[in-house]
């Protein structure tokens, strides 16, 4: 069976809350949850990132939660000791090399397609999608990263994060230039795909850019 996947536009832990209680909901208080915060790498302490991540579930029961500071070390078959995997937001560009260079895109795929749950927020759900692209207006791309396909985990779909109204314009030209299908999700909004399909959670709606034009999912 696929797994199930969340996808979070990038807000805070109050924005998030509907979302984070939809993947609470999937796992048992005393779970294994692995936390990527790799995107974060050099911007921020990733000691504080583990902070707030816990401090984020514990409201939730959500408690045992490991974090991997990079992927040097790790072998891909310890991904399996974990119920899910949470992909923290940062500069996507440095997050998808760090995947590329360890070779960790493939082994988060297989994780996900043997039945696990994987939770991107902001750069985490970018990576999720068809193609990072969709964050060169918000991402400085300070690496020179010349491979933008993300892990195509969305159903096909590039995922727009941070998405605000005013995004329309560059979200269409984005898909007329690349082709792509686009779901956008604002810092209040996610997206959630399981067995039942793929459908928003938050308290704002998140949008479908497809041929058809715009649409609430």
């Amino acid at each position: 069976m696929q797994g199930r996947i969340v996808l979070a536009g990038g807000g805070n832990e109050r924005d998030s809350r509907p979302i984070d209680e939809v993947f609470a909901s999937w796992l048992a208080p005393h779970q294994k949850i692995l936390y990527l915060p790799l995107a974060l790498r050099g911007i921020r302490p990733l000691e504080e990132c583990l902070n707030w991540i816990r401090a984020t579930f514990l409201p939730l029961k959500i408690t045992n939660i490991s974090m991997w500071a990079d992927f040097s070390g790790h072998q891909a078959d310890e991904l399996f000791e974990f119920s899910a995997i949470y992909i923290g937001g940062g500069n996507t560009y440095s997050l998808l090399a760090q995947c590329l260079e360890s070779g960790f895109d493939r082994h988060l795929m297989e994780y996900t397609a043997n039945s696990g749950i994987s939770y991107g927020g902001s750069a985490g759900a970018a990576l999720l999608g068809k193609d990072i692209r969709t964050v060169s207006h918000i991402d400085h791309n300070y690496i020179g990263l010349t491979a933008t396909k993300g892990l195509n985990l969305a159903n096909g779909h590039s995922v727009w994060v941070h998405y605000k109204p005013q995004d329309d314009e560059l979200i269409i030209q984005h898909q007329n230039q690349h082709h792509q299908t686009v779901l956008a999700i604002s810092e209040k909004a996610g997206v959630i795909l399981d067995d039942s399909g793929l459908y928003s959670a938050g308290f704002e709606s998140a949008y479908l850019f497809d041929e058809r034009g715009k649409r609430p999912i």
